[in-house]
């Protein structure tokens, strides 16, 4: 054997004598870290049984509403006059009447939008006695953070202001809607950039609520007509 190849044979044997097995390794990585790492929002591999992960308190995992009749909405500025029993009001005329879906049936309106249509529903109460900000505080936890946290303060924009004989408050929210799906329901929605702008009109020992959900996209176009319909509230005065 000649001295070069017994020097390349030496030189192999060194190395292979430090290097470490790999199984003999320690693993100092954080398996927490390690989990929080890895990506499970797309993977080219299609598991017939797919792991799932637990969502944020207070969530589920319903999957979100599709956009319902998505549309380019062209704003006349034009309104009509509507009314609730002795309460009057003025909505844009591309508001279209309808109730809310059964078992509540409410009075209300679908507005039409880029992101898909809103809703806005209609309740009223005979007697008073509950404080307005109970029911944005109730609506408030209605709303989420992507990260599944609660709104905080500056998230939520109220605004109190007096017409005449009547007391209004006006609430805005936006984040992941997750209110019940319905009444008593523990089920709750998962509908991500939604956004509420809600009026609480107060008259007479009469509190109306008028609440208008939906996708952020077409909230956003009836911002200032919002604004509009809310100062536009007026008694009906007994002659």
């Amino acid at each position: 054997m000649s001295r070069g190849l017994s020097r390349w044979f030496a030189g192999l044997a060194l190395v292979a004598c430090q290097r470490e097995p790999e199984v003999m390794k320690e693993t100092k990585a954080d398996p927490f870290a390690v989990v929080a790492a890895i990506d499970t929002r797309a993977s080219s591999y299609k598991d017939p049984l797919p792991p799932t992960t637990s969502p944020p308190p207070g969530m589920n995992p319903r999957t979100p509403r599709p956009a319902i009749n998505a549309t380019e909405v062209h704003l006349s500025g034009r309104t009509r006059v509507e009314a609730v029993d002795r309460l009057f009001f003025r909505v844009p005329v591309e508001w279209v009447a309808a109730p809310s879906e059964p078992p509540d049936a409410r009075p209300g309106f679908v507005l039409p939008g880029p992101g898909g249509e809103a809703h806005l529903d209609i309740t009223r109460f005979a007697t008073a006695g509950v404080e307005p900000r109970a029911y944005v505080r109730q609506w408030r936890s209605q709303f989420m953070t992507e990260a599944g946290a609660p709104l905080a303060d500056e998230q939520v924009r109220v605004q109190e202001m007096v017409r005449g004989p009547l007391e209004v408050t006006l609430a805005d929210m936006a984040g992941t809607y997750a209110a019940p799906v319905g009444p008593d329901a523990k089920e709750r929605y998962n509908d991500p950039s939604y956004r509420m702008m809600a009026a609480i009109v107060e008259y007479r020992g009469e509190t109306y609520l008028f609440t208008a959900v939906g996708p952020a996209l077409t909230m956003a176009i009836w911002e200032h007509a919002f604004a509009d319909f809310a100062a536009s509230f007026a008694p009906q005065f007994p002659w």
